[in-house]
């Protein structure tokens, strides 16, 4: 696939830089992030500071050996997806040893650790749990220290910044042919429902993102805009938060809720196997989840107060989706999987589940087999591969 020229953006950048900054190396790297600021190394990096942890599954997707790489990193990968954590480190046994900054919010983030690991570079996401770009006094000492700060996005844009992303990503660690093999995979992915949906006309299902569902009893955490959201309505879903929050996440009330009667519920599953799970629990998904667990799971979520009196629990169209899928370039599989769930007839030859096999195809040596989606009715052969 031909290289796209750069944007108007990433030219003007570069002329700042010869401008100011004197010429720039044919051998130099040159990365304009997704700030628009221009980056420039004269090698790939080595050691890579990761804004959160769970970015080493991008890195996964495109080197064999992604822990080699990371200098240091955030502990939410570990915390927030025990499950996942675990089967990278049955691949990657280093990765016990990988030093961490900080737990699972940029609060947490201790920079003169950060600094003592002598990163090559830093790769920050635009928000999310990790120091990111509203992080001003981190951004400030990693760059009076000389550590270059490069910023990506799954969480905000990820359609458009998720292939954006994965070209830094190969650009940083000099493995640019493995991040346009990716690119052309999930942008072709991605079109078998975004250029259906182009040319339908027809209804679109309101839908109620129930996130972190069953975490606790409070009612009803959700997203309006980005993340998850932006997927359903790529899919041809109708968010009903969407003009009812005035920022990006937040709570409705239960009223709204059940006044608005969704046709599709969706909860995202944040439990795990190895915390174990108890009725009215979060909903398990993920690495090593079996069905039998999945659907029982999301059953139990929906059992909750106020979510059980929803039309969309009774007729069967409620579903639960893996909450990491927020911000993964794994995303893809999510938005397949809402448009079979939103329009079963449009995407009746839609195979979700071979592109989640592919994309697990190259997240090898590790193992993340595993339900990453479910629906409350079972599988039968009348009622398709859209409830799995």
């Amino acid at each position: 696939m031909p290289k796209k020229p750069p944007s108007l953006l990433g030219i003007l950048a570069i002329a700042a830089a010869l401008l100011i900054g004197g010429a720039v190396s044919a051998q130099d790297i040159q990365i304009v992030d997704l700030r628009g600021q221009l980056v420039i190394l004269d090698k790939p990096a080595d050691r890579v500071l990761l804004g959160e942890g769970r970015y080493l599954t991008a890195l996964a997707m495109l080197t064999r050996d992604p822990v080699s790489r990371v200098a240091g990193m955030l502990k939410d990968f570990e915390t927030l997806d025990p499950d996942g954590f675990s089967r990278f480190v049955e691949a990657y046994p280093a990765l016990a040893d990988i030093p961490t900054y900080g737990e699972t919010s940029a609060d947490s983030v201790n920079l003169e650790s950060a600094l003592a690991l002598k990163p090559d570079v830093a790769i920050l996401g635009l928000s999310g749990h990790g120091p990111n770009a509203a992080s001003a006094h981190a951004l400030e000492v990693l760059t009076a220290a000389g550590v270059p700060v490069i910023f990506i996005d799954f969480l905000d844009n990820p359609i458009v910044n998720t292939p954006r992303s994965m070209r830094i990503l190969g650009q940083v660690l000099g493995l640019q042919a493995e991040a346009e093999d990716f690119v052309t995979f999930y942008e072709d992915e991605v079109r078998k429902v975004t250029a259906r949906m182009v040319m339908y006309s027809g209804p679109r299902p309101t839908v109620f993102l129930d996130v972190r569902a069953g975490l606790s009893t409070e009612c009803c955490f959700t997203t309006a805009n980005g993340m998850l959201a932006s997927l359903i309505e790529a899919a041809g879903g109708r968010n009903i938060a969407k003009s009812a929050l005035p920022d990006t996440t937040g709570l409705l009330k239960p009223e709204f809720v059940i006044a608005s009667n969704p046709e599709i519920y969706i909860g995202t599953a944040v439990g795990s196997r190895s915390r174990g799970w108890t009725p009215g629990g979060p909903i398990v998904l993920g690495a090593g989840i079996d069905e039998v667990l999945a659907r029982r799971s999301l059953i139990s979520a929906t059992l909750r107060p106020d979510i059980a009196s929803l039309g969309a629990i009774d007729t069967g169209k409620a579903y639960g989706i893996w909450h990491h899928f927020t911000n993964s370039p794994m995303n893809v599989y999510a938005l397949q999987k809402f448009a079979t769930w939103l329009h079963p007839e449009l995407f009746a030859d839609l195979d979700p589940e071979k592109t989640k096999a592919a994309l697990m195809s190259r997240l090898l040596p590790v193992r993340m087999d595993g339900v990453y989606a479910i629906g409350s009715q079972p599988f039968t052969e009348n009622n398709s591969e859209q409830n799995q």
